[in-house]
């Protein structure tokens, strides 16, 4: 990759309803860190909403490893709610969390109510490579996983 014009991914974003569940789960189920946090903020970057002087809060959070999640509400207005997308919809996305213990994981948060779309799946390619999805706040697709994964390409 000595030609590549990308270092990594700095940051994923995600837009919800409720910020303060995002905190619920991240932050005090996770143990991810509040590195910034604003709330009743002028949306700065004009024209993503359509809508100018937009009210929104913010969340910076960082975790172990690099982890980076920046999430979004607006506030006034608010933002419209639409079904959630199946992973194979065009433009769906995700985002995956590297876990130390995906059984102990999976009990945390499915104490907070939410429910996993898929059980515990062992690699049978990666040894010790452990993964699950679940829809976090707003039906945000979140895939959890416990292992390495190699660097180099797995045939398959």
């Amino acid at each position: 990759m000595k030609n590549s014009l990308t270092s990594g991914v700095f940051q994923v974003g995600i837009l919800v309803s409720d910020i303060d569940e995002c905190l619920r789960l991240f932050v005090d189920t996770l143990g991810m860190e509040v590195v910034f946090e604003a709330r009743n903020q002028l949306q700065p970057a004009r024209g993503l909403s359509g809508v100018e002087n937009q009210l929104m809060n913010v969340l910076m959070l960082h975790g172990e490893g690099g982890v980076d999640l920046e999430i979004h509400q607006y506030v006034d207005p608010s933002a419209k709610p639409c079904p959630p997308m199946n992973h194979n919809d065009l433009g769906s996305m995700h985002f995956m969390l590297k876990v130390r213990d995906i059984d102990e994981t999976v009990e945390k948060i499915q104490a907070l109510g939410y429910k996993l779309m898929n059980p515990v799946v062992e690699s049978s390619r990666i040894p010790g490579f452990k993964f699950t999805y679940f829809r976090g706040p707003d039906d945000v697709m979140i895939e959890l996983h416990q292992g390495e994964v190699p660097r180099v390409k797995v045939k398959g």
